[in-house]
């Protein structure tokens, strides 16, 4: 009985794993035709019909990393209209939770994505200071917001120099760029959980009174 459960279970596993990899499959197949149609690749420009299809390919590899960047930054912005709907119906720890887990923290290799998450994360800060204002009675006293907001505009600096080094294509300058990045990463979720925790210990001091 229990093989015949855990077989089940296996299929189902396996079932889901193969949906998710065709779902990822058809969002960087349907950029990569959408920015292939838009585009006009002149054969001549080029030398022949072999640099042609090579260009072809890069086209396609282009569209699907844009196609993974663009579904991954919608699934952040889709934790965002969560964390609205949390708060409107009174879970502030659960909107404060579905916030944080809505940054995008990752390199992005498309300027008009980057603008997007950039653009994103504001609404985010926006939405952490109302809840704390909601929390605090209309003050904003938190020491660690400050940190989330300097470490944003910190990261916005560092991914418009990411993709200026990726357009020059010096590789050191992008290896050390790819580890500030890292670096940032780190002290801007660590100062998120830190703003979370000082959110949610403000409340009770604040009933006391």
């Amino acid at each position: 009985m229990l093989t015949a459960l855990l077989a089940t279970l296996l299929v189902f596993v396996a079932v889901g794993l193969l949906l998710y990899l065709v779902a990822l499959l058809y969002i960087g197949v349907r950029a990569a035709t959408s920015h292939g149609r838009s585009a006009s690749p002149d054969r001549a420009a080029f030398g022949g019909l072999r640099l042609a299809k090579g260009g072809n390919r890069d086209r396609l590899a282009g569209g699907w990393t844009r196609g993974i960047e663009q579904w991954r930054i919608d699934r952040c912005i889709a934790h965002s209209r969560r964390g609205d709907a949390l708060r409107e119906s009174g879970d502030l720890d659960g909107a404060l939770r579905t916030y944080q887990a809505g940054f995008y923290l990752q390199p992005v290799r498309d300027r008009q994505l980057a603008s997007a998450v950039a653009n994103h994360h504001t609404g985010l800060l926006s939405r952490l200071i109302a809840v704390t204002e909601d929390v605090q009675g209309g003050t904003v006293r938190l020491f660690s917001l400050a940190k989330v907001d300097r470490a944003l505009n910190e990261r916005s600096e560092l991914q418009r120099r990411f993709l200026s080094a990726r357009q020059s294509g010096d590789r050191q300058r992008r290896r050390e760029i790819d580890r500030l990045l890292a670096r940032n990463r780190s002290e801007l979720l660590a100062a998120l959980r830190q703003l979370i925790v000082e959110i949610q210990g403000s409340r009770p001091a604040e009933r006391l009174h």
